[in-house]
């Protein structure tokens, strides 16, 4: 087992949820590998530190009694039950709508996969995400170290577009860097950078930007922008997907695409 493999399944072996010959692999690299070790402490202290000091708010008194009659109206339904079958299908409908959008071929098309799991990270970002624009100089540093995505350059935002959030990602085994934007209108934005070896962007879908032509995908109520840009795969995301919507959608891309650059390679 490699450190990047290691660090992707730290959730699962902390859980149980490893084969047996999985946990003993984690297991045995974990007591040999002095940085690993690190980072697992490191989580691990994040992981108390957020149960620890994240606020809670206690429910209202009356939230028993009215779970108590929701599941005596709807026996073996929990109350949560249909706003979360709506978000599991609607996830799930979205994962149908982009399957056809990117070509068929007979070998499996790796790019389908990451684009669909850029969405989750995007979906993610917006509905968990905190806003820690402080925090960005002194962490990215050492996210490019861990996730290998070196950039020479980042878009650290301007009166448009301002820069809200960094966080590493493993998106099929590939490890990455995930920036969260927000515009002026406050729509959020969300940057995926991963190691691109291996995969080809697509013809079709492509939109002329400056110099510069993405993929466009569109995906219930979400448009993504493909591209490849040095080593790297690149998914830009966002709500903004009418018409007028779109031209600034187009402006932020070029915002982003002119001021963030790989280093490049010796």
């Amino acid at each position: 087992m490699e450190c990047q493999e290691l660090r992707a399944e730290l959730g699962a072996w902390r859980q149980g949820r490893l084969a047996p010959d999985q946990r003993q692999a984690l297991e045995r690299h974990l007591s040999a590998c002095a940085e690993c070790q690190r980072w697992e402490r490191d989580d691990r202290t994040l992981g108390r530190l957020l149960v620890e000091r994240l606020p809670r708010y206690p429910a209202p008194a009356h939230l028993r009694v009215r779970i108590r009659a929701a599941a005596a109206a709807r026996p073996g339904t929990l109350w949560w039950s249909a706003p979360v079958g709506a978000a599991l299908a609607t996830a799930m409908l979205m994962v149908l709508v982009l399957l056809p959008v990117l070509p068929r071929s007979a070998a499996p098309d790796p790019l389908q996969p990451l684009v669909r799991a850029a969405l989750s990270q995007h979906t993610r970002s917006v509905l968990w995400g905190e806003p820690r624009p402080e925090a960005i100089p002194a962490v990215l540093p050492r996210l490019m170290r861990e996730t290998r995505i070196e950039l020479a350059k980042v878009f650290e935002g301007d009166d448009e577009v301002r820069l809200v959030g960094v966080e590493p990602v493993v998106v099929e085994g590939r490890w990455g860097l995930a920036f969260s934007y927000q515009d002026r209108e406050d729509h959020a934005l969300t940057y995926v950078i991963l190691p691109g070896q291996g995969l080809a962007v697509p013809n079709r879908n492509r939109v002329q930007i400056d110099r510069f032509r993405p993929m466009l995908t569109q995906i219930n109520g979400f448009s993504v922008f493909v591209w490849k840009q040095g080593p790297l795969a690149c998914f830009l995301i966002s709500d903004l997907v009418s018409e007028g919507d779109l031209t600034r959608f187009r402006d932020h891309f070029l915002r982003i695409r002119l001021e963030t650059e790989p280093v490049q390679a010796p």
